[in-house]
């Protein structure tokens, strides 16, 4: 019928006019978009885009008390508070300074306060650890060299940045790569940033505008550049008039009023805004913190029930015929232990579910047992005196080795995907079960020889 319809309106378009052609192709088109639009405004499932709430203050207060109710080490989360709250009680506006060696950090922070007596090495670098300097309401701090940048001092840097209001970047000439990759990482906390080309008195005016245009362009142009001098002493190599080389040592003249400038004028353009970013952020760092530690002490709760149960395999199996294939003979256990890492990290599955984990876990050792008992056997050869030991020792290694495959399942499962999820489980107790560690069967076999 279809077909009949279509080759009928064919027929009666070769006969109308071609205006008449033109309008039914342009409805026939309009109908198509229109299908479209609707296919993606109605049918097509849009993708759920999480917002970044705010963190509660309160609410993280009550978490780290918790927290610390259940053993969690909040030593660092507490901290980052405490600091937060001293930074509020002194009203200060908090200038985190990088630069590479010899940037001129340390000159900067001299020629805004020469009372300070500090000390700059041009070959190595001054500032090897974090310090803060206090200039009016302004508290600089002054970070290492990035060419001394380590894992441990980028992140204690990264840190100090969240910590504070405004971020100065001082450079003596073009962007190298490692500054580039810093200048990323500083774009990604969202703070405002200046940027000022010191040792600026050395360039004529038309390279000054070349840097500048090149910093503002790796930049794309959403933070300022302010040209200062630090001052100081250069060693300049001339040669006179017979040919010789001369070396003689110049002193600069300090002009860093640009910089302070436009740290003001950031300062003053709404601090109020700056503080509470500030508090934000500083109210991230906690809570990443925070849940770092429980992270921690999570794993190793978890660690610590898989041990346990894993004990207690061991000492059931003694008395067992046979393991693996029916994991129902310690089907109490296998579910008391999914259970306990479960609650530990507030997931509350049904028993339905913990019953497929159990029941697909038991038909993987049907096809997996020979080699348990295979890599149990080989861990008792290792003891003298033992030799080919078989019976209620190798299931009880052999069971040991099942149940700790299968919490480090579970564990995986519910700290990658949040929920018991009984395939992926499945796949990762196969592989867990397909590479066992020969060090973990010994362990398990000493275990059973002195319960046996």
């Amino acid at each position: 019928m279809l077909t009949e319809k279509l080759l009928s309106i064919w027929h009666y378009l070769q006969e109308a006019p071609l205006w008449v052609s033109v309008v039914y192709a342009v409805v026939i088109m309009a109908v198509a978009v229109f299908g479209v639009y609707l296919y993606f405004i109605l049918i097509k499932p849009k993708p759920i885009v999480k917002k970044l709430e705010p963190i509660d203050e309160s609410s993280l207060r009550g978490s780290l008390e918790q927290q610390e109710v259940r053993g969690v080490d909040v030593a660092q989360a507490k901290a980052e508070l405490q600091e937060l709250d001293k930074r509020r009680g002194k009203g200060e506006f908090y200038i985190a300074l990088y630069g590479t060696v010899s940037s001129g950090k340390s000159s900067f922070i001299r020629a805004l306060l020469p009372e300070q007596n500090i000390k700059t090495d041009v070959l190595s670098g001054t500032t090897k650890t974090i310090q803060t300097y206090q200039y009016k309401n302004l508290a600089i701090i002054d970070l290492p060299g990035l060419d001394d940048f380590d894992e441990g001092i980028e992140k204690q840097a990264i840190d100090e940045t969240l910590r504070a209001h405004v971020v100065v970047f001082l450079t003596d000439s073009d962007f190298t790569q490692t500054e580039m990759r810093v200048i990323a990482k500083l774009r990604k906390t969202k703070k405002p940033l200046v940027i000022a080309l010191n040792k600026s008195d050395r360039y004529r005016e038309d390279e000054q505008a070349l840097i500048v245009e090149a910093l503002k362009n790796k930049t794309e142009k959403k933070y300022p550049v302010a040209l200062i001098s630090t001052g100081g002493q250069e060693t300049i190599i001339y040669q006179d008039a017979k040919g010789k080389q001369n070396k003689k040592v110049q002193v600069r003249n300090a002009n860093i009023q640009p910089l302070l400038s436009s740290i003001e004028k950031v300062v003053a353009n709404n601090p109020e805004i700056l503080n509470r970013f500030r508090d934000a952020a500083m109210l991230m760092l906690a809570q990443q913190k925070l849940n770092n530690a429980k992270a921690e002490f999570n794993r190793q709760s978890a660690e610590n029930i898989i041990s346990s149960y894993t004990k207690k395999a061991v000492f059931g199996a003694m008395a067992s015929v046979a393991p693996g294939s029916d994991i129902v003979i310690q089907g109490t256990l296998a579910t008391k232990m999914v259970q306990s890492i479960c609650a530990l990290y507030e997931i509350s599955p049904k028993q339905m579910e913990i019953d497929a984990v159990i029941k697909m876990a038991g038909s993987k050792l049907k096809t997996s047992v020979s080699l348990v008992l295979a890599v149990a056997g080989n861990a008792l050869k290792a003891f003298p005196g033992v030799g080919t030991a078989v019976g209620g020792v190798t299931h009880a290694v052999a069971y040991g080795m099942i149940f700790n495959a299968l919490g480090h399942a579970v564990l995986e499962s519910v700290t990658t995907l949040g929920t018991l999820d009984a395939l992926a489980t499945n796949k990762k107790f196969e592989e867990n079960l397909l590479g066992p560690a020969t060090n973990l069967a010994k362990d398990l076999a000493k275990m059973a020889l002195k319960i046996s």
